[in-house]
């Protein structure tokens, strides 16, 4: 009887869970090993009572975004800190080129982000239509006066919220 060898899989992405505040040690690790991830981060102006700073912080706490075959899935835990996979429905859960396409985008926007796990009350579904996060759709939330867009990213169970100026949201078309 022949060997039938099975087929090479394609990268896909996958959610890692790491030690609280562990993460930028973990992609350092992951970078190392020569594994393909990504670690959502923004600049954020950090204030100290003798000076300003920007520094990158983490956008998801205690997660990262790692690329392999699934023959390669147990490859991460030979880094110091990676804690599992986040699992749903017993297999763990793989995030979509597109959404990590969407996340670096919204990594990328130049005023804080703030991102939340907190479910948020629906509201209106939006497009926006300029700027840098042109074509991005989310649920618009209405804080103080201030618009806000809520782009929920499901597979992580996290929501994204920044402020944006209310002429580039528009109502989407069903």
């Amino acid at each position: 009887m022949p060997y039938n060898k099975a087929e090479p899989q394609e990268p896909q992405w996958y959610v890692i869970v790491t030690r609280p505040r562990a993460e930028k040690k973990v992609s350092e690790g992951l970078a190392k090993s020569g594994i393909t991830h990504f670690l959502p981060l923004q600049k954020q102006l950090r204030q100290w009572k003798d000076r300003k700073k920007q520094v990158d912080m983490v956008l998801f706490n205690a997660y990262l975004f790692v690329c392999l075959e699934e023959q390669c899935r147990n490859d991460v835990f030979a880094v110091p800190g990676v804690l599992k996979y986040l699992v749903a429905g017993g297999r763990p859960c793989t995030i979509s080129e597109e959404e990590i396409a969407r996340i670096r985008r919204i990594c990328q926007y130049e005023s804080e982000i703030v991102a939340s796990s907190e479910e948020f009350v629906p509201g209106d579904e939006v497009t926006i239509s300029g700027g840098p996060l042109k074509g991005l759709e989310g649920t618009l939330i209405e804080k103080e006066n201030a618009a806000y867009l809520s782009i929920r990213i499901e597979k992580i169970g996290y929501s994204v919220s920044f402020k944006i100026d209310r002429n580039l949201v528009h109502k989407r078309r069903k």
